[in-house]
């Protein structure tokens, strides 16, 4: 088999030769000090995923983007656009991190009537998590717990070293579940028995347990892109989430008629507001995530249509 010879890396160019390569892609650049300090704030390389949808789209059959920007393009707008999405970020990590401790809140009471150290108890999870891997590989949970003790090795949290030194580093998992980390969260979830995670998906309005594993994949896919500082808000969720039937949650009825916002940013933020409503229902999360999406850069050449957001989407109920 034929592998071919890697590319050489791209040469390093200063900021004035970054600058030169836009405006000879067509990209307007305006004040030349605001431009330099905005790809001095940014970098080149975190600006070109903003870049993207302002260049020119190649012929038809054909795949991606030309160099060359369309008309109009400018730094400005590039920038203002990576202003509005790092506020975005914020907004989804302040509703995430609400979610995530419910969600830990939730499953440690559950499980802790069984068992106290319940996460240290193979009988009371799912057996397709606790059986061996291909060709006898480790298990899922075997790979968690694996995880787990390496988060705890790492930690210097108090309560870590308390239950080390007058436990044995044994842990009640209402206290174990306070060093998972979303990920770690989502796996465990994953792997209980569907009679609890039907008890935990109740309280949050949900009678299918199967359900909420899937909203918490896509939570834990949004809080890892925004935890990174990643391009957040036009992205697509590798995690496509399940949705209740009509008949049980009619609020979720506009995720059900278009695929497209349901697998965007929009299905995960509305999914996020469901959450919020059920785990403090006074919360004005949805109300803030309101006025900031007025912020948008208003231009032809991009809009929030990339994101999942449909006409209206701040009169629909769930919205209100």
């Amino acid at each position: 088999m034929n592998v071919p010879s890697p590319r050489p890396l791209k040469p390093f160019k200063t900021v004035a030769d970054q600058l030169e390569v836009l405006r000879g892609r067509g990209l307007h650049i305006g004040d030349e000090a605001n431009a330099v300090a905005a790809l001095e704030r940014f970098g080149y390389y975190r600006l070109s995923g903003y870049f993207y949808p302002l260049r020119r789209t190649k012929p038809a059959g054909q795949s991606g983007r030309l160099d060359a920007f369309v008309e109009g393009a400018s730094l400005e707008l590039v920038v203002r656009l990576a202003d509005f999405d790092k506020q975005l970020r914020l907004l989804a990590l302040y509703a995430l991190e609400t979610i995530e401790v419910s969600v830990r809140v939730s499953v440690a009471h559950h499980l802790g009537r069984l068992k106290a150290d319940a996460h240290q108890h193979p009988s009371l999870l799912d057996g397709r998590f606790t059986a061996p891997g291909r060709n006898g590989g480790a298990s899922g949970y075997a790979v968690w717990v694996q995880r787990f003790e390496q988060l705890c090795a790492k930690s210097k949290e108090d309560f870590i070293t308390h239950h080390h030194d007058a436990y044995g580093g044994q842990m009640p998992i209402w206290v174990a579940i306070e060093a998972w980390d979303f990920g770690l969260l989502s796996r465990f979830f994953s792997g209980l028995k569907y009679r609890d995670k039907n008890a935990v998906a109740i309280k949050y309005g949900l009678m299918d347990g199967e359900v909420l594993k899937s909203w918490i994949r896509t939570f834990n896919f949004v809080r890892n892109v925004a935890a990174h500082h990643a391009r957040l808000w036009n992205r697509v969720s590798t995690e496509i989430p399940s949705l209740p039937s009509i008949e049980r949650c009619r609020h979720l009825a506009p995720l059900h008629q278009d695929g497209e916002a349901r697998r965007r940013m929009f299905g995960a933020l509305t999914l996020m507001r469901f959450m919020l409503r059920t785990i403090v229902p006074a919360s004005d999360w949805h109300e803030r995530l309101k006025v900031h999406v007025q912020s948008f850069p208003k231009t032809d050449l991009i809009s929030l249509d990339a994101a999942g957001f449909p006409q209206a989407w701040d009169e629909l109920e769930i919205w209100r």
